[in-house]
């Protein structure tokens, strides 16, 4: 409640107060020759002196702020406390003072100025506090916590993992705003909604639109209905507070929200006095306002000084999610060996999902494994994560983790990893538990669908969504898109699995295939051993001359290639070097050239693998393949260039994805979508169709970078742009951003008419594309990927599929 009480004014003879120690600046209006000298005296209605904080504000922005009473707390500016109060030398006319004790409504008056100005007399105004009621707690809900009340608002909220760690996230509503407001805390747990809440306990009568209109599109209001977000181990680093907030409180409201910054202040004053085991000094637990996106950041900035005016915090979504030391970003528990590798090693070590990872760097690619750790900061998007989401494994991001005292005496040791909401646990184990969780882990068995007689090389104008059972779910995808974007889709056509199937009956394993692939094995930097036993296997073969499927199929069946990882990975690329080297039909070679000078002329193409063991709505199979470009003819014609998506069916990150889920390799076919290349990238990035950084607010997640330089994979300590599309106040969408790229500093990647047109494009993807997955359109989640291309910027959406949420 905003109290104004009727101060109390006297005169008390000191000395004349010199320019150089008034508050505010000398020779402006409110300088020394109309400042004042004001002594304050806060009191309880016992008449017991309080524990306060105190803001002095000038009326166009300046002002200062004193903590009083408060152990350890220090005196600010020329602000000096007193045994009572505290004492405010060269306050000018029409100051404001604002003062806050806990247990206490918020209080901010004028005083009245009785003496004249730069006499000797100093102003002295009694101020007595208004306590607040005491608090209600229910199942349903609660007007406010307690100092000692944590657990209680805890219980009444929901934990989500973001960016900045866990959040515990609620809702509050404030009806009769500005008679005697009431707020309410609701139990999001039994009452998700506000207008559900509000209309059983807020006393609101009328529809879901009457409350709409009323609460969140209406200037002239009484009520407000917001968002309070608890960040129990983030870390911010405070513009306004000049030093860092540990544990946060943000109080934010909808983007569509049309409400002012004076809503917000109010609404803000209202939560923080009720939050009562946050802070009101210090940077321990402060309440801070968050503007929703750009629009309000923008809307604050111009009344930034009615907010410090009354001590008021505030901090945006890239303070925020600036200053990260630990990211918990996906929950799981795993079971595995410790070690510590760099990107390199990683490509040349065989790992597997008996070992979590401490990875020094970002890879580029991640194979299965147990759990991650990595020492650079993260994404959401970034491969390791999108893999650890996929599979369900833990992943974090801590900064010099190898080093770190909670994690370096575990490194080498079979370990129990598992990250939590709150933190991450690192402990010894046994090998008789870690293998009892494996084999708990184990899914049932799965067999992909698959078509082998449709033939020819169909474009993306004659296929659609129910193709993927002969041309994978990634060519089947960009048909939608097609039909869907028209020429903001990329173009193109797709390689039947019929191509596939033909190859792997008919090219053969031959004794000097196996020779050149045992000596790529050992130049690759794999032991001799396991690529010599691998030459045994493909010997073997070689010397019957078997096919490539009958290779594949004895592999299978080897009980050293089941239990040997090292054997297992050199005679997988043992089988992908034959793949890569054998005869193509030569019909089909023809075909697919020819097809390809039709259709793209000279220009360079991106054949990309399209399986039916990729892109599903319970399996992405994200980077598991791989995918190149290629010409109509030479060196690099598309016909001896699929060879390497074939090949990659075989890929070892593949193969160990698919035996984590239990899927038969043998069932899964490789097609391959033909598609135009973007060879002058002004953007590139990912879209997911849910905000990611925002559980509570509707919209999209996204992630862009400057040229070509990956999202997924950044490298170096790049990092891209950041942002949420949200609904905009009165309609349309706004950006709420979270960081620029670090390749752009301060300037947006793309521009608002290019977000609103990605926006649009999505929103279409998601209503279209949910019916395939028997899902409503508010029920899926999608991962697009697009490009900004060309001097002209044309935007380009060139993947859709599932986003897996767990």
């Amino acid at each position: 409640m905003m109290n104004k009480p009727a101060p109390q004014s006297g005169r008390i003879v000191l000395p004349i107060v010199a320019c150089a120690v008034v508050l505010w600046g000398c020779g402006e209006a409110g300088g020394a020759s109309d400042a004042h000298t004001l002594i304050v005296e806060v009191t309880a209605p016992s008449g017991e002196p309080l524990s306060f904080t105190a803001t002095v504000s000038k009326s166009v922005g300046e002002s200062r702020t004193i903590a009083c009473g408060f152990e350890g707390a220090a005196e600010s500016g020329l602000l000096s406390c007193t045994k009572s109060g505290f004492t405010a030398p060269g306050v000018p006319a029409g100051a404001d003072v604002t003062i806050r004790a806990m247990g206490y409504h918020t209080t901010t008056y004028a005083p009245e100025l009785h003496a004249p100005p730069g006499s000797e007399e100093w102003d002295t105004v009694q101020v007595q506090l208004t306590p607040l009621d005491s608090f209600e707690h229910s199942e349903d809900f609660h007007t406010g916590f307690e100092a000692d009340g944590l657990d209680k608002f805890e219980a009444a909220t929901k934990e989500m993992s973001t960016e900045a760690g866990p959040a515990r996230v609620g809702k509050f509503y404030v009806s009769d705003l500005y008679g005697e407001p009431r707020v309410q805390f609701q139990n999001v747990n039994i009452h998700p909604l506000h207008y559900d809440f509000a209309s059983a306990f807020g006393g609101f009568d009328g529809s879901a639109w009457e409350f709409s209109v009323e609460t969140y599109y209406s200037v002239e209001r009484n009520s407000l209905a917001g968002t309070v977000m608890y960040y129990p181990t983030a870390t911010v680093q405070s513009a306004v507070l000049g030093a860092p907030i540990e544990k946060p409180v943000a109080v934010t409201f909808f983007p569509s929200d049309v409400l002012t910054p004076e809503h917000a202040l109010l609404g803000l004053r209202l939560v923080e006095e009720r939050l009562q085991f946050a802070g009101i000094q210090g940077g321990d637990r402060r309440v801070a306002y968050l503007p929703a996106g750009d629009v309000q950041e923008e809307q604050l900035r111009q009344l930034e000084h009615k907010f410090s005016g009354q001590g008021a915090l505030w901090m945006t979504w890239r303070e925020l999610y600036g200053e990260l030391e630990v990211q918990l970003l996906n929950k799981g528990e795993a079971y595995g060996t410790l070690r510590v590798l760099t990107p390199e090693e990683l490509e040349t070590t065989v790992v597997s999902y008996s070992d979590i990872l401490v990875l020094t760097r970002l890879p580029n690619a991640l194979p299965l494994v147990g759990g991650t750790i990595t020492e650079e900061l993260q994404t959401p998007l970034a491969h390791v994560n999108v893999a650890a989401t996929n599979r369900g494994t833990p992943n974090m991001a801590l900064p010099g983790a190898a080093e770190d005292k909670r994690v370096a005496p575990f490194v080498g040791k079979l370990v129990r990893f598992e990250v939590r909401g709150d933190g991450f646990v690192l402990a010894e184990t046994t090998s008789d538990k870690a293998e009892q969780f494996w084999e708990d882990r184990k899914p049932d068995p799965q067999t992909p669908q698959f078509n082998l007689d449709p033939t020819g090389l169909p474009g993306f104008e004659k296929l659609s969504f129910l193709s993927s059972a002969w041309v994978g779910a990634k060519a089947a995808n960009l048909s939608e898109l097609s039909w869907l974007l028209g020429d903001n889709a990329p173009y193109g056509f797709a390689v039947p699995f019929h191509y596939y199937d033909q190859f792997m009956s008919t090219a053969r394993i031959t004794p000097s295939g196996c020779a050149f692939a045992m000596a790529d094995c050992v130049s690759e930097g794999r032991p001799f051993d396991p690529c010599d036993r691998a030459f045994a296997l493909c010997s073997t073969a070689g010397d019957q001359q078997q096919v490539m499927w009958d290779y594949a199929a004895q592999l299978l069946k080897d009980q050293g290639f089941a239990v040997d990882s090292q054997l297992r990975e050199a005679a997988l690329d043992g089988l992908r070097h034959c793949i890569r080297n054998a005869e193509v039909d030569e019909d089909f070679a023809v075909l697919l050239d020819t097809r390809v000078a039709e259709v793209f002329g000279a220009a360079p193409v991106r054949l990309r693998s399209s399986t039916n063991a990729e892109d599903l709505a319970d399996f992405t199979g994200a980077g598991l393949y791989t995918s190149v470009s290629a010409v109509a003819g030479g060196p690099k014609a598309a016909s001896r260039r699929i060879r390497r998506v074939w090949a990659s069916t075989w890929n070892w990150t593949a193969f160990e994805e698919r035996s984590f889920w239990n899927i038969d390799h043998l069932a899964v076919h490789m097609g391959v979508a033909v598609h135009q290349t973007f060879p002058d990238e002004q953007a590139n990035g990912v879209l997911i169709t849910r905000n990611l950084a925002g559980s509570t607010v509707g919209g999209m997640y996204v992630n862009v970078q400057l040229g070509e330089v990956p999202v997924t994979n950044p490298y170096g300590g790049v990092i891209p742009e950041i942002f949420s599309i949200v609904p905009g106040p009165g309609g349309g969408v706004q950006v709420s951003r979270q960081r620029f790229s670090s390749l752009s500093p301060g300037v947006p990647l793309m521009t608002a008419a290019e977000i609103d047109e990605l926006h649009g494009m999505a929103d279409d993807v998601q209503e279209v594309f949910a019916p395939y997955y028997d899902k409503s359109p508010h029920n899926i989640t999608y991962d697009l990927e697009f490009k900004v291309h060309g001097p002209d910027r044309k935007l380009f959406i060139k993947q859709a599929r599932p986003y897996p949420m767990n």
